[in-house]
């Protein structure tokens, strides 16, 4: 069997087809613009039908393909009528409009309430917010709605004619019940949304169907392909990342940090979600998962490589291998609060900035390089200890992302955090999730834990030093002070 992974992005489609013994067949990435409308940027989900289509397509042409399963971003939606006629263009998760109706939601309902029932708490970017925008902006076109579709369960819909989404992705429209694992019809119907235009939950990696005759046929595939449910990125990512138990987590060392990892007793707590911690169902069935962000990471490195040292790189072949060179392994003293886009979880504050404190004449651009990254690294430890409070524990991670490429930047992660880091053969984590969910749907294994063993290849390992971590204790307690400290002056 072999099994065709796509994980969709706003602006980019990667696709790789696995073979049932972990190969890596065929490799494919193609690119499409945002689309822009009075004034306006949009998903362009007809660039996306079409490329996803075509990459289907080309795939099938070389290569048998037994099965198909869809990444994709979260919360933009795609609303059609009964004809099932694009009504209106999925707006992005950044786009502002929803705003006003998140802070109504908030007043209508409890904080204890909204993250009890739906893990989190209200923001412009989930789907419900944007549908009461159209609701209250566009009513027109609002009561024309049959359907509000995100990517993942569109795409699958043109593919089986079956309306399926996953319980993570579900849960990024923030009207799913993570308890009952259905859409709140409560809590919609008070909003006056219907809840018939979602489609029906089902756990992650369920088969939804077979490929649809027609399309099967234009797309050049096997007449018993299936579809697979896949699920949002970041979870897709967490399981080609090895993410399968209590306590694993996957650390996305991007532009912006993301730590995701599972736990398996949902929190009561709704502090929890004021501090920005969202409690989703993840694929591994009894357990959960939250996301921890850093907004400036990689972005806070391009920074200081760009906009400081304007790329200098001396007599070396590039920036990078210039400013590790000869690097220590000890704390530098100096304190970096990586709050340069402001400040994510546990602080939610957008308004927060960065500082660099405890320069001397005798700092190095090497140090103060240094310290940005034992600055986010601490960031992380943070929030490792915030999420603790509510029984949340991660014992070692695994890295993606630019950030993974340095070995300097995880040895300090792992004797700061205290915890071991690794790395991937593969830095297409979200592609292996999808192949790993679809070799358990079609009986190659029996669970994700079994299909990680074969799909998930692992390349270094970094373990805490002991001394490190303690000398790195005088520093990081001091750091936790700095966002009290000097929020005054934001």
């Amino acid at each position: 069997m072999n099994y065709l992974s796509l994980d969709v992005g706003t602006t980019c489609c990667k696709c790789q087809l696995f073979s049932d013994k972990g190969e890596i067949l065929e490799y494919k990435i193609t690119e499409y613009p945002l689309k822009q409308a009075e004034g306006e940027l949009y998903v362009d989900i007809a660039a996306i039908r079409g490329r996803v289509f075509s990459m289907i397509s080309e795939v099938a042409a070389k290569r048998e393909v037994s099965s198909v399963c869809i990444s994709t971003f979260g919360e933009s939606f795609v609303l059609l009528d009964k004809n099932d006629e694009i009504l209106f263009d999925p707006m992005l998760y950044t786009d502002a409009r929803g705003a006003e109706q998140a802070e109504m939601i908030s007043e209508k309902f409890t904080n204890e309430y909204l993250f009890q029932n739906l893990g989190s708490l209200p923001q412009s970017l989930f789907s419900v917010s944007k549908l009461l925008w159209l609701k209250q902006n566009r009513p027109e076109i609002f009561a024309r709605a049959d359907k509000a579709m995100l990517i993942c369960d569109y795409l699958g819909y043109l593919l089986t004619g079956e309306r399926a989404i996953d319980y993570a992705l579900a849960s990024r429209t923030g009207a799913f019940h993570i308890g009952k694992l259905t859409f709140d019809e409560d809590f919609l119907n008070e909003l006056g949304v219907p809840v018939s235009l979602f489609s029906t939950p089902m756990p992650t990696g369920s088969i939804v169907g077979m490929i649809k005759k027609s399309v099967a046929k234009d797309l050049g595939l096997s007449e018993h392909c299936m579809l697979v449910l896949g699920s949002h990125d970041q979870i897709c990512a967490a399981l080609g990342a090895g993410v399968v138990k209590e306590g694993d987590a996957v650390d996305g060392m991007g532009t912006v940090e993301c730590i995701t990892t599972v736990f398996s007793k949902k929190p009561s707590d709704c502090t929890m979600g004021e501090q920005g911690y969202p409690c989703v169902p993840y694929a591994v069935k009894g357990l959960y998962c939250t996301y921890m962000f850093n907004y400036s990471n990689g972005s806070l490195v391009s920074w200081f490589k760009d906009e400081l040292l304007h790329g200098y790189r001396g007599n070396e072949e590039n920036f990078f291998s210039y400013i590790e060179k000869d690097m220590k392994r000890a704390p530098t003293g100096i304190l970096t609060l990586p709050y340069f886009g402001g400040a994510a979880t546990p602080y939610q504050n957008i308004h927060a900035k960065g500082a660099i404190l405890n320069l001397t004449l005798r700092a190095t651009d090497r140090d103060v390089y240094r310290s940005v990254m034992e600055g986010t690294a601490m960031e992380m430890r943070l929030n490792l200890e915030t999420a603790s409070a509510y029984g949340i524990k991660v014992t070692g991670a695994t890295a993606t992302g630019g950030g993974a490429n340095s070995g300097l930047w995880l040895q300090a992660k792992a004797d700061i955090e205290n915890i071991p880091f690794r790395t991937l053969r593969s830095s297409e984590g979200g592609l292996c999730g999808c192949a790993m969910l679809q070799s358990v749907a079609m009986g190659q294994f029996a669970d994700l834990e079994e299909a990680a063993k074969l799909f998930v290849q692992y390349r270094e390992e970094f373990f805490p030093d002991a001394d490190l971590h303690a000398a790195y204790e005088e520093q990081y307690s001091k750091y936790k002070k700095l966002y009290q400290t000097l929020k005054e002056f934001y």
